[in-house]
């Protein structure tokens, strides 16, 4: 509640002339007694700052009586208030009562009615959550020192708007152009077992049947598709690292040599899209499986692994020192470091008809371009779910693609993701419209300065929205947060 303005009064002091002969009449309400010469009210973080430069001279209560001086912070929506310390302007008894008996109350100010100087009043208090709008006034009493206060009612001087502004500035979309073919790979493993120390293949011979078959069923996929065109057939053979290194080359090359020409006469694929690559030792195969083993030596297995020995002594140091483990890894491991990585590339045909497009785009939305997303986009009503999701569908397919992201991003934002926007922005390049939409990003997570900076570098580079958007921002932040009602000169403005 508000406190009350009634002054301390002197314990057993003579009565004042006046009140012996009965209470002098208030001051006539035709206008407010209050004049100030300046006024500022500042929050600074945490703290409410009130300055009043207060004008006493107008001022003539009577020598016996003083005009109490009330500010008050008064919530605009509730019923919060705080009062602040008054400030008495004293006829000259009171004046020198109060001098006298040291009565005020802690932060009271007083001074003499009809004084030349101004009083400088500056009131620190902290800043409450209800204060954000909120209204100061100065409540105007006139007392005595023995009867109760007489309202002269209360003088508007400040309205406070503090309440954060959104700042949401308008998204940019981006065309997707990119048309490049689309360019997919099918990639697998097989172990085709030979002959020790032989290269030819043995389709029949032990697990080849099978392991020959993973090929053909990868090849014959992309083959009988009929949307796919077959551009690069590759195969890399591997040997283990036991045996002499030389002689692991030569197998490794006959081995891989020999599987490209079983694949090649099966399909009469043309020579010039088949290649071979070969690995004689597959150490980096060995090195995987050891570190992810439970073996007594691990780490000092490692360490001849890592070693810059070469092949063949690296191999009988891992024998020498470790015979046990070694045994354990010629066995059970070596036989898989014997293998053949294959790898199928192929071109999927560019999508002519729309509706054909939607039924790829339902069924196999990896074999379009970004620029086809654009095309059934534009077939939903913009900012519609549908648009968005195939938007949202292009960035999955295309997570390289800049303009992808930068529309991933936007969507985010509107979606209320701000962290998935920013990872889609680190993907969105730097054109105009990615430096842009990394402002709005910072508009929308309350860092309007860099906000600022980042419109203002997309405006430089003149880009339209970026130069309406900034001045948007430009207005909301210079946007007054205190409106003073009352004029230097004590007048009240008319609202």
């Amino acid at each position: 509640m508000e406190k009350s303005a009634v002054t301390h009064y002197m314990a057993g002091a003579l009565m004042c002339a006046a009140c012996a002969f009965g209470s002098q009449s208030a001051f006539p309400a035709s206008s407010p007694l209050l004049k100030v010469q300046d006024i500022k009210v500042v929050r600074h973080g945490g703290s409410l700052v009130v300055a009043l430069d207060i004008n006493p001279r107008s001022v003539n209560p009577g020598r016996d009586r003083e005009v109490v001086f009330t500010p008050v912070v008064r919530a605009l929506e509730g019923s919060d208030s705080l009062v602040l310390p008054s400030v008495r302007v004293a006829g000259r008894n009171r004046y020198y009562s109060h001098l006298r008996n040291d009565d005020l109350t802690e932060g009271e100010k007083v001074c003499y009615a009809g004084a030349k100087e101004a009083l400088e009043y500056r009131q620190d208090v902290s800043f409450l959550p209800w204060m954000v709008r909120s209204r100061i006034i100065m409540r105007e009493d006139v007392a005595n020192c023995c009867d109760a206060p007489v309202s002269q009612g209360e003088t508007p001087l400040a309205e406070l708007d503090f309440v954060e502004k959104p700042f949401l500035p308008d998204f940019r979309y981006v065309a997707l152009l990119s048309d490049s073919t689309i360019e997919r790979s099918a990639e697998g493993r097989a172990f085709v077992d030979f002959i020790v120390n032989r290269t030819e293949i043995r389709p029949t011979y032990r697990r080849n049947t099978m392991e020959l078959a993973k090929i053909i069923e990868s090849i014959d996929k992309v083959k009988n598709d009929p949307d796919a065109t077959i551009t690069r057939v590759t195969i890399k053979g591997f040997a283990s690292p036991e045996g002499s290194y030389s002689n692991n080359v030569r197998l490794a090359m006959g081995r891989t040599a020999s599987l490209k020409e079983y694949v090649r006469e099966h399909y009469n694929f043309d020579p010039e899209i088949m290649f071979t690559d070969y690995e004689p030792e597959d150490w980096a195969g060995l090195r995987a499986w050891v570190e992810d083993c439970t073996l007594p030596h691990r780490t000092e297995i490692l360490e001849v692994i890592d070693s810059p020995m070469e092949p063949d002594p690296k191999d009988h140091e891992l024998k020498r020192r470790f015979p046990a483990e070694y045994k354990l890894m010629l066995d059970s491991i070596y036989p898989a470091l014997r293998h053949s990585d294959y790898t199928v590339k192929y071109r999927i045909r560019t999508y002519v008809d729309i509706e054909e497009l939607k039924r790829v785009y339902v069924s196999a939305p990896d074999r379009l371009r970004p620029v086809d997303f654009q095309r059934i986009a534009a077939t939903f009503p913009t900012g519609s779910e549908e648009y968005k999701d195939v938007f949202m569908t292009a960035v999955r397919m295309h997570p390289r693609d800049e303009a992808a992201n930068l529309n991933a991003a936007n969507i985010s934002m509107e979606r209320g993701d701000l962290n998935a926007a920013a990872g889609y922005l680190a993907h969105a390049g730097d054109t105009p419209e990615a430096i842009y939409t990394r402002g709005v990003l910072a508009a929308r997570s309350g860092d309007l300065d860099r906000a600022a900076s980042l419109l203002g570098a997309a405006s430089n580079l003149g880009l339209d929205i970026a130069v309406v958007e900034l001045g948007n921002l430009s207005r909301l932040r210079s946007a007054p947060t205190v409106t003073y009602l009352i004029t230097p000169k004590g007048n009240v403005k008319s609202e």
